[in-house]
């Protein structure tokens, strides 16, 4: 949510007054913006880092209208309990319980278990409060998906879907990239390398996608998986030694130069319970990779009907055989790649911000606002 809010600033700061407040703020944003700090919110637990934020951040916006008067009132999601003129939905809780059937992912630990479910529950009651027709003018949501959740489980609020972006100059295919990563991994040309990245491994399936390479290499397919983020090391490690295939099973922790890792990678999967979008995915496609995943928001828009990759069950049986499958045709891995590519390549940073920009000038336009525009209303 940092990533995308910061790429919006940098293209919307020449348009617009921007105010931002918040606990942290990236030092290269702050010459673009008017920064107020938000003091005295914990980095951790979550739940006391969400409760903190609601009421010192709530309390930042009051003060910050009453002396600048009237603004467009932009949250990230439903983070304070101020009046919002647009809020952008990088998740719906509402949607996630829906779909999931639960509050936190169920292979967990009992402490993350609870420390997320107390979290999902404070999450949904600021939803109830914030996204209603009295409280916020416009949901702004990040796939179609997202906005058909929000329609659903918040009606009589207005929706506007603007899909995230993609840094395209960044993540692109490089041939040498590949050949250099592969080689200093000890990775030949000839074996299929599935990518694994993000945190949160339990919703996106990590033991999911370790299981599969394990029968894809039952199967005689020289599979091997690549992990970059960061989770609970040590406990998918032992799913790994389990399954018999911990020697083809490499964590490379959170990086920086996660381009590297598409680039040399041969297929990117995402087993995922649950997405809104997938950066990931999107940057996968956007460097030539086919992406395996689950029917997941966004991700299926990309991959329309196997064009971009496969969508197949939170299954290691069927991930396996999608594997399998990408393994025995190069042909086919290089012209879904190709059209991830193709699809990926309008999704820029620069038209998502030309979009939202068209959004929040309909917003400032005289009688665009919409509900009470008085400081105090807030």
């Amino acid at each position: 949510m940092e990533k995308v809010h910061a790429e919006l600033i940098r293209r919307l700061s020449g348009a617009w007054d921007i105010t931002v407040l918040s606990a942290t703020l990236d030092p290269e944003l702050r010459p673009l913006v008017a920064w107020r700090r938000v003091r005295g919110v914990p980095k951790r637990p979550m739940p006391a880092k969400f409760l903190a934020f609601c009421v010192l951040g709530g309390l930042a916006l009051r003060s910050t209208l009453r002396v600048g008067g009237t603004a467009v009132v932009h949250t990230c999601g439903a983070i304070v309990l101020n009046r919002a003129d647009l809020a952008t939905v990088h998740l719906c809780h509402a949607g996630f319980v829906r779909s999931t059937g639960r509050l936190s992912p169920r292979p967990a630990s009992s402490p993350r278990r609870l420390n997320t479910g107390f979290q999902r529950l404070l999450a949904l009651g600021a939803e109830r409060w914030c996204y209603r027709p009295a409280r916020l003018g416009t949901a702004h949501a990040v796939s179609a998906g997202v906005g058909r959740e929000l329609e659903e489980c918040y009606p009589g609020v207005a929706v506007a879907v603007v899909p995230n972006g993609v840094d395209t100059t960044r993540f692109r295919p490089d041939g040498c990239e590949r050949a250099r990563l592969r080689a200093g991994q000890d990775t030949p040309e000839e074996a299929l390398v599935s990518l694994f990245v993000g945190g949160d491994w339990d919703r996106k399936g990590l033991a999911v996608a370790i299981d599969s390479v394990a029968q894809a290499r039952a199967s005689g397919v020289d599979a091997r998986l690549w992990v970059v983020g960061r989770g609970d090391q040590n406990r998918f490690s032992r799913v790994a030694r389990r399954a018999g295939v911990d020697e083809w099973v490499v964590f490379f922790g959170p990086r920086a130069d996660t381009t590297s890792f598409y680039r040399g990678a041969d297929v990117l999967v995402l087993p995922s319970e649950y997405e809104t979008f997938s950066m990931v995915a999107h940057e996968a496609a956007a460097c030539g990779l086919p992406v395996v995943a689950t029917a997941v928001h966004g991700v299926v828009d990309l991959i329309g009907d196997a064009d971009a990759g496969l969508i197949v069950g939170r299954d290691p049986a069927e991930l396996a055989a999608a594997l399998v499958r990408l393994a025995e045709s190069p042909a086919l891995r290089r012209r879904q790649g190709a059209e991830g590519h193709r699809r990926v390549a309008g999704m820029t940073w620069e038209a998502a911000a030309d979009q939202l920009h068209t959004v929040l000038r309909q917003m400032a336009s005289p009688g665009g606002m919409v509900g009470p525009t008085r400081p105090e209303d807030y």
